[in-house]
């Protein structure tokens, strides 16, 4: 049964922008799920409970496919990627309003969906990381994130007063500069995504990897540097389009802005994945014994350990250690891909000249 006469469906088929931008969406979107889908199930095969990181990443996603639907139905209904002229032959001046209604609303989802995806990866750097070179400058970078999603949020929803405006003309008030507000907002989230991906160098380059988690890491690497160049592109689309062939130019830049906080997304869960992986290709993929842990400044041949105690975590620096396990321990922790837990009874045996160190005299350290 063909479409009724006045809608834009039954122009998507030369529609080819509108195509593509839904291609595009479906195929990450999709791809989104299943790294959502595998974070999670790495942490439930680590044992651990959902941290803020998780939580921030899912929000975001799930905002991501309100904005998807929102994009569907531009597209769809109101013929983004065809040009203006067409629109208002199919169906009429009245579907600008509702262009213009969907598009106010999926700027705000988009500012949101990235703000998220900021946070979701600085708060992985503070658990991952703690180190003091990279603590509180993780903490200055979450409060501008933050910072530039209110003021983005609340500079978009009253671009004009009253906000109705935005999609009816013919009401009384004023507007700002649209391209102005989306040119200072765009350069702000893109220096936000250079100063996030360059974080935790100081720390990853002092640390012992095998070659395949130097690859992984490479590969996080450069998916930011790709969203980065993306972000540049979307700008300079913004700047092209024609006021006069809205339809038309959105779908260039919709392109591109839906491409960003997808690409984000799947960055932020790449690091979190290994054990998924392992257990889906059932091999260590991403352990050997060539990994290490990230050297601190400490004295030469001292390992900068943290000790858990009734009242804080305590950082101390003691000579290099062996652990050794009872052999029940020993067989669990091969199991767990050589993640190391001790449950109860342990001893720690110097390096150097094999004194012994109490499980009571490390708490009252």
């Amino acid at each position: 049964m063909s479409p009724p006469v006045g809608t834009l469906v039954h122009e998507l088929g030369r529609n080819w922008l509108g195509k593509a931008d839904i291609a595009v969406q479906t195929i990450l979107l999709a791809f989104g799920f299943v790294v959502v889908g595998l974070r999670l199930w790495s942490r439930r095969l680590q044992g651990t409970s959902w941290q803020g990181s998780d939580w921030m990443i899912v929000a975001a996603t799930i905002f991501m496919v309100g904005r998807y639907s929102v994009e569907l139905v531009l597209i769809l209904l109101c013929g983004m990627g065809l040009h203006t002229d067409e629109v208002a032959s199919i169906g009429g001046p009245d579907l600008f309003v509702q262009f213009d209604q969907l598009t106010y609303a999926g700027d705000i989802l988009w500012i949101t969906i990235v703000a998220l995806i900021q946070l979701s990866i600085l708060h992985y750097y503070l658990r991952r990381f703690p180190h003091r070179i990279i603590m509180w400058p993780t903490y200055i970078t979450m409060g501008l994130c933050t910072a530039l999603w209110i003021a983005s949020t609340f500079a978009t929803a009253f671009f004009c007063t009253p906000p109705k405006k935005i999609w009816l003309s013919d009401v009384q008030g004023h507007c700002g500069n649209r391209k102005m507000l989306h040119l200072g907002s765009s350069v702000s989230e893109m220096i936000l995504h250079g100063v996030i991906l360059l974080l935790p160098i100081p720390v990853t380059r002092d640390m012992i990897l095998s070659r395949a988690r130097k690859v992984a890491l490479g590969c996080i690497y450069f998916l930011g540097i790709v969203i980065i160049v993306i972000s540049a592109v979307r700008i300079k689309v913004e700047f092209d389009l024609d006021p006069e062939d809205p339809t038309y130019g959105s779908a260039r830049k919709s392109l591109f802005t839906s491409v960003v906080p997808l690409l984000g997304i799947i960055a932020a869960c790449l690091p979190i994945l290994p054990p998924a992986i392992q257990r889906v290709f059932g091999a260590s993929l991403f352990s050997s014994t060539a990994d290490g842990i990230a050297t601190s400044p400490v004295s030469s041949g001292y390992w900068k350990t943290t000790v858990l105690s009734k009242r804080q975590m305590e950082e101390l620096e003691i000579p290099l250690v062996t652990v050794t396990m009872p052999p029940m321990a020993k067989k669990l922790s091969e199991l767990a891909h050589g993640q190391i837990k001790i449950t109860s009874d342990w001893e720690i045996h110097s390096a150097r000249n094999s004194a012994r160190l109490e499980r009571d005299s490390i708490r009252r350290a």
